[in-house]
């Protein structure tokens, strides 16, 4: 999962505010910016922090703290609300904290303003997005594995549907994914673990990963990603994974033969029964 907040931290010398809000907001509906203030000095008066952007309605867009003890904090909830008339995309607030200190040689509390922007991001509607991982090659007939992460990058979204299809090859096994809300900044992984029919000649195949899903209106949306993959038989002395490389017009995979396996075994006894007996005939001489 994806953190679902955005958090925005403005620092000086004296006092220290952190804020938290949503990834994404949207148009219309309301969420807290919860502030915490921390002074970091001795002697932190009159602090006043007031939030103004025209894109917001903010209940009350400003708090303020007669004193706070170094060390100390002081939390406080913006309840806000998005205009409707706001366009998809970036926005900014401004953020201005005023507090008053005396130094050891000030005759007075002395002034200090600091101002910051901080950064939101409006979506009107789910924008769900499909990244793989996927073979590029496999074995007739044996299953592999599809891997994929959704990201949401709007607002919520629901009733969303997955599934693996392919028009070149017959793919069975686990293919569809069912996931009742996503919501805004989220993410979710799965994985189809699937297989192709075990008779077929090898194969460029494309394996489509397609869906749909829903807006908070029952707007229905689409989603689409596709990968290639080459599918071919099993030789008879192969073991291992189909996933290699081709160079050229010759195949590499990393898989290994029986009679590899075996020779590499016998050469192996064969190097060790050699040097067992240069061992005992070096104890000989020496004897």
């Amino acid at each position: 999962m994806s953190a679902h907040a955005t958090q925005n931290n403005i620092i000086d010398p004296n006092i220290q505010l952190n804020l938290n809000y949503p990834d994404i907001v949207v148009q219309g509906k309301q969420f807290v910016l919860s502030s915490v203030v921390k002074a970091t000095a001795d002697q932190v008066s009159n602090i006043t922090v007031t939030i103004t952007c025209p894109e917001l309605d903010i209940q009350q867009n400003s708090f303020h703290l007669d004193k706070l003890a170094k060390d100390s904090t002081l939390g406080n909830d913006f309840n806000t609300t998005v205009k409707s008339s706001v366009p998809d995309g970036n926005f900014v607030a401004n953020v201005e904290i005023d507090y008053f200190i005396k130094g050891f040689f000030d005759a007075q509390p002395v002034k200090h303003t600091i101002t910051q922007t901080t950064q939101f991001l409006a979506a009107s509607e789910p924008s769900l997005s499909l990244n793989l991982q996927t073979p590029s090659d496999v074995f007739a007939g044996e299953p592999f594995s599809i891997k994929g992460t959704i990201v949401n990058q709007g607002s919520d979204a629901h009733d969303v549907e997955l599934s693996a299809y392919s028009s070149e090859l017959q793919i069975s096994g686990k293919k569809s994914l069912a996931v009742t809300d996503l919501n805004a900044g989220r993410s979710a992984d799965f994985e189809f673990v699937v297989q192709s029919q075990k008779n077929l000649d090898p194969t460029h195949a494309t394996i489509h990963v397609n869906g749909t899903y829903l807006d908070d209106d029952g707007k229905i949306h689409s989603i689409d990603n596709s990968f290639s993959v080459f599918a071919r038989q099993r030789g008879l002395l192969e073991i291992g994974d189909a996933n290699g490389i081709w160079v050229g017009q010759f195949f590499i995979a990393p898989v290994v033969g029986i009679g590899t396996i075996v020779s590499s075994v016998i050469g192996f006894m064969i190097f060790l029964w050699h040097y067992r007996n240069k061992k005992k005939k070096r104890r000989a001489k020496k004897s």
